[in-house]
């Protein structure tokens, strides 16, 4: 037991000596990335481990900000229960043969590494309609994506008939979605189409897409089927079967990969039914025409590819001069005559388009309360693509009796002398809402006195003394509360 004692006395002196350290005066900081090259679109980790030089283990306590060619791409803590090492998630948005990462310290040190980033590689898709009649005009669609990672390539795809032919280019929209015009042979056959991205800074070229082909055909009657290239598990796609000429009569039945998906009546020419994929893979759409009013049957097919479930899309609204941004859902009060502007984002990228109802307007990103009644029921909403939903959200705006206002300036408060005359208001002087401004000396009156002349209200102080002068406009029931105004004169 003896023995014990000095031992247990040391670790205490240790443990002391510990509770008491100073903290690191300066650290080393080193820098790890996951990968030494990357791939524009693609998430990487970037960490770095903060010690102090001065000890073993720990180290400081502080942020760590992390920069690619200076520009900052993150941040995160060290130090306690976060331990030695911050770390972060960058997503490269452009191709550089070199990029210099670096981590620094609060207390300024730093560490850089160097790393490359590559173009990512892409696929092309195309989408006819599958069958058209001789000589006539329909439109090829092409869908250019990244084979890795979240980039959606820009620049421009072109369209290619089997023996090599260029028949267009179309520069991609924000959905790496582009399209053209054709018009079919005035022989019928079968022409078989594909098309190739021609890259971006950031892309390379696809080569060649798999192909598609038009059914052409000189009959008096044809069909088309038109389905959306990419589709997804659990989300309603539209399938559109065309009837040329429009004035047939009858019914089309839907199939994919031979099951059947149901039928409509034809109107006008067309006919559509709501498709929603229960798994993923590649799906022959057909399309069969009964027939009728004259017109003879067809048949259409397309082929179409199913992918995962849309994500959701997050909408963030935030008032200019608010806290925060308006939690989804939630009821906000605002008085009449009140406008807000917001500022709109969505997880997705998307544009976000902002609606309402009742007595209130929208102007742009604008929210403008137009009188007291019912709530108004304000909508933001996204139009889906590049993999998320069509999303709707809903925010309660209760309306309240709204002030008027005036542009006028009375004198100032204050000590005058008997004899002065202050100005008041000009006697064309209206409210907001265009009411007459009245002006009376609502205390006082033996010192002062209301005058109008020259086209002006004024008040002649008369005697010594004190009085209060008013300036009011009456209420609107409901709508707006009485405007009211009004100064204290000292007269000596």
């Amino acid at each position: 037991m003896k023995r014990l004692i000095p031992f247990v006395s040391a670790l205490a002196v240790v443990a002391a000596a510990l509770a008491t350290a100073a903290p690191a005066s300066a650290a080393t900081l080193t820098v790890s990335i996951s990968a030494r090259s990357g791939t524009v679109g693609v998430s990487q980790t970037i960490s770095a481990t903060v010690k102090d030089s001065g000890q073993d283990i720990g180290g400081g306590v502080g942020t760590v900000t992390f920069t690619a060619n200076g520009a900052q791409i993150g941040t995160d803590t060290v130090g306690g229960q976060r331990g030695t090492t911050a770390s972060i998630n960058w997503t490269p948005q452009s191709a550089s043969p070199s990029v210099n990462i670096t981590a620094t310290f609060d207390d300024g040190t730093s560490d850089t590494t160097s790393v490359s980033i590559a173009s990512v590689s892409t696929s092309a898709s195309i989408t006819t309609p599958g069958s058209a009649g001789t000589s006539t005009q329909v439109s090829l669609a092409a869908q250019v994506r990244a084979k890795v990672g979240s980039y959606v390539p820009t620049g421009s795809v072109t369209f290619y008939t089997s023996n090599g032919s260029a028949i267009g280019t179309s520069n991609l929209d924000g959905n790496g979605r582009g399209s053209i015009a054709y018009t079919t042979p005035a022989a019928a056959g079968t022409v078989y189409l594909y098309v190739i991205y021609n890259g971006d800074a950031n892309a390379t070229a696809s080569g060649k897409s798999g192909s598609d082909s038009i059914k052409v055909t000189a009959s008096a009657s044809s069909l088309s089927l038109v389905a959306p290239q990419s589709n997804f598990v659990g989300s309603p796609s539209q399938l559109t079967a065309k009837v040329n000429p429009a004035s047939g009569t009858g019914s089309v039945a839907f199939s994919a990969n031979g099951s059947a998906l149901g039928s409509a009546n034809v109107a006008n020419g067309v006919a559509t039914i709501n498709w929603v994929p229960a798994s993923t893979g590649n799906f022959t759409l057909k399309a069969v025409y009964s027939g009728g009013g004259g017109v003879a049957g067809a048949t259409a097919t397309n082929g179409v590819t199913v992918t995962q479930p849309l994500k959701a899309d997050v909408i963030t609204l935030n008032p200019a001069g608010a806290a925060g941004p308006w939690p989804v859902g939630s009821t906000q009060g605002l008085a009449n005559g009140a406008t807000v502007t917001f500022g709109v984002s969505s997880s997705s990228g998307l544009p976000v388009t902002l609606s309402v109802v009742g007595p209130c307007s929208m102007s742009g990103n604008t929210l403008t309360v137009n009188g007291v009644g019912g709530p108004c029921t304000l909508t933001a909403s996204t139009p889906g693509g590049n993999g998320y939903a069509p999303t709707t959200q809903t925010y309660q705006v209760v309306t309240g009796v709204g002030n008027q206002t005036a542009s006028v300036t009375p004198a100032a408060s204050g000590v005058y002398r008997v004899g002065a005359k202050l100005m008041l208001a000009p006697t064309t002087a209206r409210t907001s809402l265009g009411n007459a401004i009245n002006w009376s000396v609502t205390s006082g009156g033996k010192s002062c006195k209301i005058k109008r002349t020259g086209g002006n209200v004024k008040v002649n102080l008369v005697k010594k003394g004190s009085c209060q002068v008013t300036g009011s406009a009456p209420a609107v029931p409901g709508q707006w509360a009485a405007f009211t105004t009004g100064r204290i004169y000292t007269v000596r």
